[in-house]
């Protein structure tokens, strides 16, 4: 196109438009032609990606975020702890209890092993010693329930609360487990136990003194 006056270029670039006249001008091939993007690829997946050298390589860098784990019995996420509310949610592990101690009991009849039946009693009375100990524990925090209960009212009525002391509370706890010892008709049974239990500690200290003599 060279031999075409410029005049003409000019006319035929406003009547083809810019684009088309390139085209005729240079050729399809020769616009917007890109080269190739070279793709880099890996050998082997566990080695790095192999970056180009003409490029900067980019300072962003990906860190592992650290797991975190968490104890949902010592997390304030989970709340604060209630022992009653736990208490009143888990009561069917009393029942179960019930039914494992029966089922013990059952099992010491019919064992005929001396040594295998003393160790099954010796794990029965456990159980019990247990569910007497969580049933008293029941009864004291019951009993203090009342006890906060009256004292609260009679701030509300104006009156000055008596705030029981710890031995006042215990000599109350005493009486109300002995008032059930006899209504159970256990109350025997239970001071023979005591004073079975105070003669042992008494000779354990008479053999003490003896040896320190």
């Amino acid at each position: 196109m060279s031999h075409i006056p410029l005049n003409e270029l000019k006319a035929m670039q406003e009547k083809l438009g810019l684009k088309e006249f390139n085209k005729i001008k240079y050729g399809t091939g020769m616009i917007n032609k890109k080269t190739p993007a070279h793709s880099f690829k890996r050998e082997n997946k566990n080695r790095p990606t192999e970056l180009s050298a003409r490029r900067p390589v980019p300072k962003t860098h990906f860190v592992a975020k650290e797991k975190i784990t968490r104890d949902p019995r010592f997390d304030d996420l989970s709340g604060e702890f209630n022992e009653h509310i736990f208490k009143k949610t888990y009561s069917f592990i009393s029942d179960v209890k019930t039914k494992e101690k029966m089922k013990l009991k059952k099992i010491i009849e019919k064992t005929t092993d001396k040594e295998k039946k003393i160790e099954l009693k010796q794990l029965y009375n456990r159980l019990v010693q247990k569910e007497l100990a969580e049933v008293r524990k029941n009864k004291k925090e019951e009993l203090e329930r009342q006890w906060k209960k009256k004292e609260f009212e009679q701030v509300q009525e104006g009156k000055k609360p008596y705030f029981l002391k710890k031995s006042e509370k215990k000599a109350l706890l005493d009486a109300e487990f002995k008032k059930e010892l006899e209504e159970t008709g256990k109350m025997q049974k239970y001071l023979t136990r005591k004073s079975k239990k105070l003669a042992a500690k008494e000779k354990r200290k008479n053999a003490w003194s003896t040896e320190d003599i």
